[in-house]
């Protein structure tokens, strides 16, 4: 697997979103997310991708 994880932090930084709202979205499993051992989690940088682009939502009259 080549593919890069990120850390809550860096998911939180690209996102604008506080880490703790991310750290609540894995907790309720609204996110997909790797878990290492007990604590260490990491979000693959392409699902982080694909929830932006699901959650856009286009402005009336756009077509997609």
């Amino acid at each position: 697997m080549n593919e890069r994880l990120l850390t809550v932090k860096e998911a939180a930084l690209r996102t604008g979103h506080k880490e703790a709202t991310w750290r609540a979205w894995i907790l309720r499993r609204l996110v997909p997310y790797h878990k290492f051992g007990r604590r260490s989690v990491r979000i693959a940088e392409s699902d982080l991708v694909r929830l932006i682009k699901e959650s856009r939502v286009p402005a009336r009259g756009e077509r997609t």
